[in-house]
C-alpha cells in the first residue's frame, strides 16, 4: 500500500500561486521574452517569482508548488483556495501578497512601457485585494 501525500495550501503557497497566476494572465501586448512553451508568462516574470521565493518564502518547495498548482481544475478554483488560505493571515502578510503580485505584473513590459501592468493583471490584483479585505 502506497501512501500519497497531499500538498496542502498554506499562506506561503498561496502567495507564490497568486503571483504565478498574475504572470500567466493572457494579455495582447506582451513584449517580453516568453518562457519556452509558455503562452503568456515571461522570463522576466519567472525570474521575479524566483526572487520573491528567495526573499519571502524560502522554505516553500517548488515540487510542492508544482503539484498544488496543477491539482486545481481552473484558475478560478486556484484563486479561491488561495484567498481562503489567506483569510486568517495578518493584514501585513496579505499586503505583502498583493505587493508581490504587483512586482510580478511590473516585471514584464506591456506596450513598451516598463512600469505598465496589463489591464488583466491590474483587475486580477484589484479583485484579490478586495477578496482579502484590503480595499
Amino acid at each position: 500500500m502506497t501512501m500519497q501525500t497531499e500538498v496542502l495550501m498554506n499562506s506561503n503557497m498561496a502567495l507564490l500561486i497568486l503571483c504565478w497566476q498574475t504572470a500567466c494572465l493572457s494579455h495582447s501586448h506582451e513584449n517580453g521574452q516568453l518562457l519556452p512553451g509558455a503562452t503568456s508568462a515571461t522570463e522576466a516574470e519567472s525570474a521575479e517569482l524566483d526572487k520573491i521565493h528567495d526573499e519571502v518564502t524560502p522554505n516553500a518547495s517548488w515540487d510542492e508548488f508544482n503539484k498544488l498548482y496543477a491539482s486545481f481544475k481552473s484558475a478560478s478554483d486556484r484563486t479561491k483556495a488561495c484567498v481562503n488560505a489567506l483569510q486568517s493571515a495578518a493584514n501585513d502578510f496579505k499586503i505583502q501578497v498583493t505587493n508581490c503580485m504587483t512586482r510580478i505584473a511590473n516585471a514584464s513590459r506591456e506596450d513598451d512601457n516598463e512600469s505598465n501592468m496589463s489591464p488583466e493583471e491590474y483587475e486580477f490584483i484589484k479583485n484579490v485585494r478586495a477578496q482579502l479585505g484590503l480595499n
